[in-house]
């Protein structure tokens, strides 16, 4: 019994140190922040932008340089991650596709002594050939060839007979008799019948169809719209269904105030170029001077165009203030009536 009851002692440690683990976790998640900024400047002499975002032992960077481009990566603690390095060689050195071009193999003395040798044997074999060979009895040579050619040719022709030439001129002038027989074939076959136009009360008629079907498919889909939007104001009528509405109203506002920067600071000179046009665009974005009062200055330019500014945002980003919330919204029953009906609409 007693070593039952050690093994069973050592089995439950295991498992609150492994529950322990997980609520750590689980707590490091939702309480620890994530850490956001943005800086950007712009002006004649350079155009720069940087995004930080940092997550526990996670931090990540995405920058902008005008003429460098752009540049990004993930570490984790102090190393890189992603993107990953380039594959190098045991030496350490990546080859230049430069040299890899320019580079040639040289033969060895040992290859270049073969290749001499197989020379000398290919040339001591072609001295040895007889330029002078002499023509057997039976074979005649080239000329004599040509010319009994010429004579075999002669007497072809000679030996072929005239009734056989007549043949093939009478075959020829029936071939020429009987094109002209085929083309008046052709002439002679008579035209497509043209279908018949309908007369204009047919085609009156027609329209007026396809009109009647167009209007019936739009009264369809009228119909089908007004029930949904019915559906739709019956549930929204519910109780259950606006406890939920409500609740998802208050998560969105708390994601919202969780994602509002906490320091910003910035400043912007812009100049249209002329007094009128800079007035108007003024005039305009003064309708959002309670979201930038506090923290963006602006400098109009009445003469000159002119867009230049920086910018510098920092904000945080805490997990458990929405998620807590919405967690608890899942969990309740009004919430998975609510998805079945909006299911059925």
């Amino acid at each position: 019994m007693a070593i039952l009851l050690t093994i069973l002692k050592i089995i439950g440690i295991i498992l609150l140190v492994i529950l322990g683990l997980v609520l750590l976790i689980i707590l490091l998640v939702l309480f620890s922040p994530i850490s956001y900024r943005i800086k950007a400047t712009h002006n004649e002499n350079e155009t720069v932008a940087e995004a930080k975002v940092g997550f526990l032992i996670v931090n990540g960077l995405v920058s902008f340089i005008k003429g460098e481009g752009l540049d990004y990566y993930v570490k984790v603690l102090f190393f890189k991650v992603y993107p990953p390095k380039d594959k190098k060689k045991k030496d350490g050195k990546v080859p230049k596709k430069e040299d890899d071009m320019l580079s040639v193999s040289f033969p060895d003395e040992e290859e270049l002594l073969e290749y001499e040798g197989a020379l000398s044997v290919s040339e001591g074999s072609s001295l040895t050939v007889d330029t002078g060979a002499s023509v057997k009895p039976g074979v005649a040579s080239n000329d004599e060839a040509d010319n009994t050619e010429v004579t075999d040719e002669s007497s072809d022709k000679k030996d072929k007979d005239p009734k056989k030439d007549k043949k093939s001129k009478k075959d020829k002038k029936s071939k020429k008799d009987k094109k002209p027989k085929k083309e008046k074939k052709k002439k002679e076959k008579k035209p497509k019948e043209y279908k018949e136009k309908k007369p204009l009360s047919d085609k009156i008629d027609d329209a007026l169809d396809l009109l009647d079907i167009k209007i019936d498919a739009a009264d369809k889909k009228y119909n089908d719209l007004m029930k949904k939007l019915d559906h739709i104001d019956q549930f929204l009528d519910k109780v259950f269904v606006q406890k939920t509405i409500k609740r998802a109203l208050k998560i969105v506002k708390r994601l919202l105030g969780t994602i509002k920067p906490k320091k910003s600071k910035g400043y912007l000179h812009i100049g249209l170029g002329s007094a009128a046009d800079t007035g108007m665009m003024l005039g305009k974005i003064a309708a959002f001077y309670p979201l930038y009062a506090r923290w963006l200055t602006i400098d109009p330019d009445f003469y000159y165009k002119v867009i230049e500014g920086n910018i510098d945002i920092k904000g945080r980003i805490f997990l458990f203030r929405f998620v807590g919330p919405a967690l608890f919204m899942a969990l309740t029953p009004s919430f998975w009536r609510t998805v079945k009906l909006a299911k059925k609409i």
